[in-house]
């Protein structure tokens, strides 16, 4: 499987070193915008690939596939054009920068029969699955509110602040963590609420919801409170989920880069911990987009037409905000957890 990749920053890094860990993939091209970025990258996995700082270039080398780690505005215009080229996708971040952009990949794709799967990598973790098999098996009873939170220190000069680049903190971060998992767990929310603010960095060229609280509620009355925002202390944690059951509660800490643990509460008793030596998400999301590709079925769990709703409800979550807290039902057709 040849492999052309867009980008090369630390993600793309991580991502690239995880699908070649396959012996059928050989990396054949890389782009940047900066080509002695392009050379360094392919040559840290001892590729002779082509390397180029336009990415339309990289049909020439015939991939199969494309792994795309930029910002998301530029990521859409990589993705549309790499899906009309017939070539799958891995997308490093959201889907798309908005929600239109994104229906147009998921038709794109699914008219070609691609496989696309965007870079949401919770799903596919040992901490997030522990804590899914706890709720599914009844261990701290019938799931009465969740509780997240996913604070960040944002470099105020990273395109990630940047509203047109990345698309906002809504579909970017709050997305990631931690609505893509929870709707995996809990199905697609009934009906959400929603207030933000702006405070730290007003340049209008910012994001627009730096700090977010959202209030949503999944099928089975499951409420949920979900925060996520730019600005944090270096050394403060701010980055938990409870799941607070009427027979006990989880406290998960799903790290980021790490692989996290979790603390099992049971209504009456001593607390268990959950740790995890190794973080495998990544791997074991690239093995299942490679496999993909070779025609297994049922593997991905971040297909567009899943991650679209990410998408959708992150619009609702903005346009709730905007409104000063607006309750928005909705109505989507309500799914189960994505298998």
């Amino acid at each position: 499987m040849r492999l052309a990749v867009v980008g090369t920053g630390r993600m793309a890094t991580v991502r690239t070193t995880s699908l070649m860990k396959n012996p059928e993939v050989i990396l054949c091209a890389v782009a940047s915008r900066r080509l002695e970025n392009a050379q360094v990258f392919a040559a840290t996995f001892g590729a002779q690939a082509v390397c180029t700082d336009r990415y339309e270039q990289l049909a020439e080398s015939s991939p199969d596939a494309v792994l795309v780690e930029v910002p998301h505005r530029v990521q859409d215009e990589v993705v549309l054009w790499a899906l009309e080229a017939n070539l799958h996708v891995l997308v490093g971040g959201c889907l798309a920068s908005s929600s239109s952009t994104g229906e147009r990949v998921s038709s794109i794709a699914n008219d070609r029969r691609l496989i696309v799967e965007t870079g949401y990598e919770a799903r596919y973790k040992d901490v997030w699955k522990s804590a899914d098999q706890l709720v599914r098996s009844g261990d701290i009873g019938e799931i009465l509110l969740i509780q997240t939170t996913a604070l960040i220190g944002q470099d105020t000069q990273s395109w990630y602040y940047d509203q047109h680049l990345s698309g906002g903190m809504v579909p970017t971060h709050m997305t990631y963590a931690f609505l893509n998992p929870m709707r995996w767990m809990f199905g697609t929310p009934l009906s959400l609420t929603a207030i933000s603010n702006k405070k730290h960095n007003v340049l209008d060229s910012a994001v627009d919801n730096e700090t977010c609280v959202a209030a949503i509620t999944f099928p089975g009355n499951v409420i949920c409170s979900m925060v996520a925002g730019y600005r944090k202390p270096e050394q403060l944690d701010a980055w938990s989920v409870r799941l607070l059951g009427s027979q006990g509660s989880i406290e998960l800490s799903p790290g980021d880069d790490t692989a996290g643990h979790l603390d099992h509460y049971p209504q009456h008793g001593i607390p268990r911990r959950l740790a995890f030596e190794t973080n495998t998400a990544f791997d074991n999301q690239a093995n299942a987009f490679l496999a993909a590709i070779a025609g297994a079925p049922g593997g991905l769990m971040n297909p567009p037409h899943d991650s679209l709703l990410d998408m959708q409800l992150s619009d609702q979550i903005v346009q709730s905000a905007a409104q000063g807290g607006a309750l928005i039902t909705t109505h989507f057709e309500q799914g189960v957890k994505c298998e």
